[in-house]
C-alpha cells in the first residue's frame, strides 16, 4: 500500500479494520465511533494523504464541498491568520473555502451574500461581519460566526475570544504597575467584541474603586494608527490627566504611543499602555507592546471544526464557544 500513489476509502477502512461507513462518519464528524477508531482512521488518512472524492460525495449527498467565508479585511493580520486556520481545517476534511473580502463595507458584504445565495454551499462562516439581513436561502445553511455575534439572531453559534476577561487582564496589569487613572480607547461602532472589552474595563475599574470619567473613554471611528494618534492628541489638548491606557487593539495602542511620545509624554514612565491582539508588529516595534494575546489559530480551527459538525448533522455543543486569552508583558508597562 505504501508504494501506491493514492488510496481509496475502501483501503482506509480495510487497514483500520472498520467499515467504509465508519470511515465516512469519521471524515464527516457524524459521531457513532470511538475515540480510538477516530485516531486510527485519521492517522491512516494523514499517512497516505487520502483526499475524499468530493465530486462523488456531492452526487450522493447532493451537498457541495464549498463553504463561504466572509471576512472584513484580508490585509489585516488578525483576520488573515484566522482565515488561514479556517482554510487549513476545512481542507483537511475535503472542503474548500470561498473567501469573500468585504473591505469593511456593508454594501459589499450584502453583494457577496447575494452571490453566495445563488451558489451551492455547504455552510457559511462569518468573520467579524456586520451580518445584517442575511438572504433567506442562506438562513437554512449551517453557519458559524467568529469574533462578532450577529445582531439579528440569538441562536447563532459564535466562536470568540474571552474579550471581557482580556480587558480585565489589561486593567489588572496597569493597576499592578501603579496606574490609577486608566483611560480606554475603542471603536465607536456597536460591536459585541468591543462591548465586552469595554464592560471588562469598566468592571475592573469598579473593582479597584478607580474613576470612570467620560473624559477617559475615547472612541474612534476606525481602528487605525492615525485615528488613535489623533484621539490622543485631542486628549492631551484637553489636559485630561491619565497614567494608564487600555486600547482595544494593538494598532490603536501603537498610534497612541506614537502620539504620546511626540508630545514628550514618556511610555511607560508617564503613561503605561496595554493593547489587544498581539499582532506581529507589537513585538517588533522599537518599544515592544504589552498586549492581550488572542489565539487566532484556535479561533479559526474551532470554527472549521464546528461548521463541519453542523454540516454533518451533529448537535450544537454550545451557542458561544470562548477561546482563552493571555497577557503578554513587554516594555510599555
Amino acid at each position: 500500500m505504501e508504494g501506491e500513489k493514492s488510496v481509496s476509502m475502501d483501503d482506509i477502512a480495510r487497514m483500520a479494520g472498520v467499515s467504509v461507513a465508519t470511515v465516512s462518519r469519521v471524515i464527516n464528524q457524524n459521531g457513532r465511533y470511538s475515540s480510538e477508531t477516530e485516531r486510527k482512521v485519521r492517522s491512516l488518512i494523514e499517512k497516505y494523504g487520502y483526499v475524499p472524492n468530493m465530486a462523488a460525495r456531492g452526487l450522493k449527498t447532493r451537498r457541495s464541498n464549498f463553504i463561504g467565508v466572509i471576512v472584513p479585511d484580508i490585509t489585516n493580520e488578525f483576520f488573515a491568520r484566522i482565515v488561514q486556520a479556517v482554510q487549513n481545517g476545512l481542507r483537511a476534511q475535503g472542503y474548500m473555502a470561498l473567501v469573500c473580502n468585504t473591505g469593511e463595507d456593508e454594501a459589499a458584504e450584502e453583494q457577496y451574500l447575494k452571490m453566495l445565495a445563488a451558489a451551492d454551499l455547504a455552510g457559511l462562516i462569518f468573520i467579524s461581519g456586520s451580518v445584517g439581513a442575511v438572504e433567506k436561502s442562506l438562513r437554512k445553511l449551517p453557519a458559524v460566526y467568529i469574533d462578532r455575534a450577529p445582531s439579528d439572531s440569538r441562536d447563532a453559534l459564535v466562536v470568540e475570544s474571552d474579550n471581557y476577561g482580556g480587558a480585565c487582564l489589561a486593567v489588572q496589569e496597569l493597576y499592578r504597575k501603579g496606574c490609577r487613572r486608566i483611560a480606554c480607547m475603542q471603536s465607536a461602532k456597536v460591536i459585541s467584541t468591543y462591548s465586552f472589552r469595554y464592560s471588562g474595563y469598566r468592571d475592573q475599574l469598579a473593582l479597584y474603586g478607580l474613576p470612570q470619567e467620560e473624559a477617559l473613554h475615547l472612541q474612534v471611528d476606525e481602528i487605525s494608527f492615525r485615528a488613535a494618534y489623533q484621539a490622543i492628541e485631542g486628549l492631551l489638548d484637553r489636559s485630561v490627566a491619565f497614567d494608564g491606557l487600555f486600547c482595544a487593539s494593538d494598532w490603536l495602542a501603537l498610534g497612541a504611543m506614537a502620539a504620546l511620545e511626540a508630545r514628550g509624554v514618556r511610555v511607560p514612565q508617564d503613561v503605561k499602555i496595554v493593547g489587544f491582539d498581539d499582532i506581529s508588529v507589537a513585538s517588533l516595534t522599537a518599544k515592544p507592546l504589552t498586549t492581550i494575546r488572542q489565539q487566532t489559530d484556535m479561533l479559526g480551527a474551532t470554527a472549521a471544526e464546528e461548521i463541519l459538525r453542523l454540516i454533518g448533522g451533529a448537535p450544537v455543543r454550545a451557542q458561544r464557544i470562548q477561546i482563552s486569552v493571555s497577557l503578554v508583558g513587554r516594555k510599555t508597562t
